[in-house]
Formats: C-alpha cells, structure tokens, sequence
C-alpha cells in the first residue's frame, strides 16, 4: 500500500501541473480527473486500513491520537512554510505582493485542515486570479470526518450493526455523487465530498467483509462497473468501491513491498506538491510540461523527505503507546 500510495501521490502531482502550469485541461478519464481517481484510491486504502486499526481493540482514545499525529503536524508545518516562506518568496520572484496578515489570516482559516467555505486560499496577490496556494490540502478536511465517522463507529458493538452503518454511509455517498452528476444539486465544495466518502467507505466494507470476499469474481465485477463507468462518465458515481477493491488486489499481487517501507514520502509529495507548483510557474512560467515536471519532484521529493524525517516520523514515534496494527486479513481466492 505504501508503493501505491506514493504512484497516487505523484499522479495528483502530474494531474495539477497541466492547469497550474498553464498547459491546458488535466487529463480525465470517466467524467473524473487523474488527480480525483488519485484521491479516490487514498480514500479507498485510508477506509480499509483505518477501519483495521479502529474495530482491532484499538481504544477510542489512542485512536483519535494516532490520527491526529498522522496528518496533523506534516499539514501545520506545510500550512506555515507556504504562509511565510513560499507566498513570500513569490511575492520577490514575481509581481504579486502579501502582507505578514495575509499569511497570518491563510494560516487562522485554514488551520481546522483546510474547512470548506471557511478556508482562505490565496496570501494577498501573490498568485493569479483564480490560482490557489495548495488545492490538495482541501481533501484533508473529509478524510479527518471519515476518521471520525470510524472512531464512532467502534462504539457500535456488534458486527452487523457496524455493516448496517457502513452500508448507510456508501449508499447516502453514493446517491450523493449521483445527485450532483445529475444536476440535482448545484456544484461547490461540498460536492466534492461525496465520492470521497464512498471510497473510504467502502474501503471499511471490503476489511469488515475481507474473509468473505472471493477475489476473482469480485476482480471481475469491479472491472465490469469501471468499464461502464468510465465508458458513460459517471465515474464519481460508479467507481468508488471497484476501484478500491482494485487497488487492494493490485497491493497483494505487485512486488513492491519494500517501496516505501522505511520512508513513506506520499503524504509529503502530496502537500507540497501544488506549492511547489505554483513557485514555478511565477518564476519560470511557460515551461514545456517534462521540464516542468522534473523540476517540480526536484524540489517536492527533498521536502517530502525533511517532512518525513523531521515531522512525520517523529510525530508518529509518539503513538508507540498504541497497540500495534495487526495484520491485514488474507482474502480468500
């Protein structure tokens, strides 16, 4: 999982730079960007994994805990560093200005993980009309209320009920999705949310129900729903839960187990990616997309690994009072 979380992380990285690069649309597939699949995938592991950890023994407390040490202190260092230092230095290497409250005021709205309809996403002038300082934060909001839906969930005792909850959530996300697809509900931020939702749900479906999950004919009605998915655009809708069982199998069959097993850089690549993006088209704008590429994971790789080394890592020591993970449940062929 870790090897497939850092594709998705670069993927998110490579989706962005076609708009913020000013290179055009980014690429799609089935109604979704490749960046959205992306974020689709992390859910899908995130409600899998997660849920182990939750319903294993692990008390409501130290749960809350571990996931707040997770995400929390990598996102508060990167939230600081693009407030004082990159909008800043924007600001010297292009015609934009901020003030210290223009990043004062990023930091104060963004704090609570990036809040829908709360969140600042620009630092005065320093980017252009339209451009935000890091769009990929804005998922961090909804994966920390999936969190909390789960350490909720914990609380409900028996197995069915915990099934009944979780079906609940991936039916209410999914028609969800399909009412924004349809145009029931007007677009904004909170639409967004919804295919989200239904991956890091049906993720928790997929462990809660592991034992009973037949891998080829599941590998073969996933592959069916994505097709059709993707054939009639409607991927928001119909992907979430094939597309994470898909992931889960591709885990277990590819030989990448040591990718990743020491140093997970994805959360990092993910956080200052767009940043980093944004640096670079104000200082050398128009840059062909390889170029552009290239340079962006040459700086977003070493503040991946600072932000693993000196933040993450650190942050994470702190949960060993935990009980440990146990082991992801075989399924069975």
């Amino acid at each position: 999982m870790n090897a497939i979380r850092l594709i998705f992380s670069c993927l998110v990285v490579v989706s962005h730079a076609q708009v913020i690069g000013g290179l055009g649309e980014e690429p799609s597939l089935g109604g979704r960007t490749l960046g959205a699949w992306s974020v689709v995938g992390f859910f899908g592991i995130s409600g899998y994994l997660i849920t182990r950890s939750r319903l294993n023994g692990q008390p409501a407390a130290r749960f809350f805990r571990a996931r707040f040490l997770r995400i929390y202190p990598g996102f508060l260092v990167a939230l600081l560093l693009v407030a004082f230092v990159f909008a800043p230095l924007s600001a010297v290497l292009g015609p934009g200005s901020s003030t210290f409250a223009d990043s004062l005021t990023y930091v104060l709205r963004n704090l609570l993980l990036y809040p829908p309809f709360v969140s600042q996403t620009t630092i005065g002038t320093t980017l252009a009309e339209g451009g935000i300082w890091n769009g990929a934060l804005w998922s961090l909001f909804w994966e920390a209320c999936c969190y909390l839906g789960v350490g909720v969930l914990g609380l409900a005792a028996l197995k069915s009920r915990r099934t009944g909850l979780l079906a609940i959530a991936f039916i209410f996300a999914t028609g969800a999705s399909l009412a924004a697809h349809t145009g029931l509900v007007p677009p904004s931020e909170l639409t967004l949310a919804p295919p989200l939702v239904a991956a890091f749900a049906g993720g928790a479906l997929l462990y809660v129900h592991a034992e009973r999950i037949r891998v080829l004919p599941a590998v073969a009605v996933s592959t069916v729903l994505l097709a059709v998915s993707i054939g009639t655009g409607t991927a928001a809708v119909l992907a979430p839960l094939p597309f994470a069982l898909l992931v889960f199998i591709l885990g277990a069959v590819l030989p990448l187990q040591r990718v990743g097993a020491k140093r997970d850089l994805s959360y990092g690549i993910y956080i200052y990616g767009v940043p980093v993006q944004n640096l670079l088209e104000i200082w050398l704008p128009e840059l062909p997309l390889p170029l552009y590429l290239i340079l962006t994971f040459a700086v977003v790789v070493p503040l991946a690994l600072a932000s693993y080394t000196w933040i993450e890592a650190p942050a994470m020591r702190l949960k060993k009072s935990a009980p440990s993970t146990p082991p992801v449940r075989p399924v069975q062929v």
